[in-house]
């Protein structure tokens, strides 16, 4: 029915940050979380924070469904957001330059 979750939240984290092209502490600062619990939850020395899952819903609400439980992502969503992030990741998207461990091809709907 769906893809069965293979990533840790922390993954997932580390992913996003990475699409975005944003450093830790950059990413850390862009959603006014502490840096150290965020690269903690990267490197899987511990759980991402309540804080992290909130900031996050904040900054990038078109990708909170992957995030928390690696549901589908909508391209069109990501390409009409107020966040400049997110229309950057979806201009990744379309370019192809994803890497596909982290977002298999069945999770990516580019309409909905």
């Amino acid at each position: 029915m769906g893809t069965i979750s293979k990533l840790r939240a922390g993954d997932r984290l580390r992913a996003i940050r990475e699409l975005t092209g944003l450093s830790q502490r950059e990413f850390a600062d862009l959603l006014g979380v502490d840096l150290m619990p965020m690269k903690n939850a990267e490197y899987k020395k511990n759980r991402v924070t309540e804080e992290c899952y909130e900031a996050m819903g904040k900054n990038f609400p078109e990708l909170l469904k992957w995030f928390v439980y690696e549901g589908p992502i909508n391209l069109q969503e990501l390409r009409n957001s107020d966040s400049k992030y997110c229309k950057f990741i979806a201009a990744r998207f379309d370019a192809g330059l994803v890497p596909e461990e982290y977002f298999p091809e069945d999770l990516i709907r580019d309409n909905d």
